[in-house]
């Protein structure tokens, strides 16, 4: 009995060691890639597409305003850094959450003392969203962790997270590790989408609005001007965000920004593929300035250079 405990020790041992000999190698190039083939993670490799925009908040480039915001907000406005070399343009997605717009706009302030201006642009609809099992962990919980900044989050929001994803998956360890190896990706995604629900919000705007007012108050305190305005909206989307503009009435970000819903620009489905960003001819950089000058021409955005 005891020889067979001991070859059953063994022989988990060598499996234990197989594993994690497999996880070190999905880690690292070449090996990396053909583990990702061999286990169908391939779709797993892509690396953080918000990182990059946090490494360059904490560069001192000699930028005095900062443009942060959403996926509609970066295909209109991100290809004019070089044109507007006082602009740090570091657009990202609507899976950011409002508390990562939050975390980028503190990382450069941190590091722009000369900084004027914060502006956000973002569609009315990101203001409604909060963590969920498709691309708040993969975007916005990982990238909290990732970059360190997390600790500058509230408690609430730390506190929900790790309701919601779990405590494990928010170790910075296990999420360097989901970071760097696809097929641990794959598992670790796969399990909170299959066994986790999404969190809800007790009003629409809840945490978009607590994490504007922090942003603000962060301006406030650097003697920065913070704007908000909204990304253009397709006509499809008009009656829902009516109805949240209702809604909005109710909040801290209408206090200061009560114009937020005047200022949206809607138009026509036939602009957009996906109802939300601009194909065909209307993402090309000339329609996109164009689009610019109608949403924004009466905002200090319109002083931005398109030519």
């Amino acid at each position: 009995m005891k020889k067979l405990y001991g070859k059953g020790l063994l022989f988990c041992m060598i499996i234990l060691c197989f594993c994690i000999c497999i996880l070190h190698l999905s880690t690292r190039e070449p090996a990396r890639s053909i583990i990702a083939k061999w286990t169908d993670s391939e779709g797993f490799m892509e690396a953080n597409t918000m990182l990059p925009s946090f490494a360059q908040a904490n560069i001192a480039d000699g930028t005095t305003q900062l443009l942060i915001g959403d996926s509609i907000a970066n295909q209109l406005f991100v290809s004019l850094g070089e044109k507007n070399p006082q602009t740090a343009i570091l657009t990202t997605n609507a899976a950011l959450l409002m508390p990562g717009q939050y975390l980028l706009a503190k990382e450069y302030l941190e590091n722009h003392p000369h900084a004027t201006d914060v502006f956000l642009v973002i569609h009315p609809l990101p203001l409604t969203r909060t963590f969920d099992t498709e691309w708040g962990y993969r975007y916005g919980a990982m990238t909290y962790v990732e970059t360190g900044a997390i600790k500058d989050l509230e408690q609430n929001t730390i506190d929900t997270m790790e309701d919601l994803y779990g405590r494990f998956f928010m170790n910075k360890e296990v999420v360097n590790l989901i970071e760097a190896s696809p097929i641990c990706r794959k598992l670790c995604l796969s399990y909170i989408d299959f066994n986790k629900e999404n969190d809800s919000l007790a009003f629409p705007f809840e945490m978009a609005d607590q994490y504007a007012q922090k942003l603000y108050d962060l301006c406030q305190k650097n003697k920065v001007t913070l704007h908000i305005h909204p990304s253009p909206v397709s006509e499809f989307y008009r009656e829902q965000v009516t109805e949240l503009a209702e809604a909005y009435t109710s909040t801290w970000m209408y206090s200061q920004f009560p114009n937020y819903f005047n200022e949206i620009m809607y138009y026509p489905d036939e602009w957009s593929e996906d109802l939300s960003h601009f194909s065909g001819e209307y993402a090309e950089r000339d329609s996109l300035n164009g689009i610019i000058r109608q949403a924004y021409g009466t905002t200090p955005l319109s002083l931005l250079k398109t030519e």
